[in-house]
């Protein structure tokens, strides 16, 4: 059973694309029938990643320059304080199984990033940072191109 303060998410696109291991912390709105033991579809979460200790919380960061994305996304020190609900991150079923439902490992989903008029991680294009793969955005659309918007849960152990 996935944990949200004591188990860690390391979440990875579908379409081959990986992030950095990150913890489920709970925001101070939480939605779903047991957000606050495990995590199930149609939960509210902050997705804190663990480079050193902290790496921040993932956030949308000012509209994106790439064709077809809606936000560039970042960290950031500390949640939401860049708008509201910019590093609030809904988890909706890819397969289409219920809100309520629990996630396991191996499911493939869809992060909704809350602010505003709810967005989808999604990568775009590939990075020129040394050792990255695909830059990251958010899109108005589950897959901009097949597999963009789509992501694995995968334990980080």
């Amino acid at each position: 059973m996935l944990r949200t303060m004591k188990q860690r998410l390391a979440v990875g696109a579908a379409a081959a694309c990986t992030v950095a291991s990150a913890a489920l912390a709970a925001p101070t709105a939480v939605a779903g029938a047991a957000a606050g033991s495990e995590l199930t579809y149609g939960s509210d979460i902050l997705l804190q990643n663990q480079y050193g200790g902290d790496g921040g919380y993932l956030d949308t960061n000012g509209h994106s320059t790439q064709p077809g994305a809606t936000y560039d996304v970042s960290t950031n020190q500390t949640p939401n304080s860049r708008g509201p609900a910019t590093s609030v991150w809904k988890v909706v079923s890819a397969s289409g199984k219920a809100s309520g439902t629990r996630v396991t490992s191996g499911d493939v989903i869809y992060l909704v990033n809350q602010y505003g008029s709810g967005t989808y991680l999604d990568t775009n294009g590939h990075s020129t940072q040394h050792g990255a793969k695909y830059k990251v955005s958010t899109s108005h659309y589950t897959d901009r191109a097949t597999g963009t918007g789509t992501w694995k849960v995968l334990p980080a152990t």
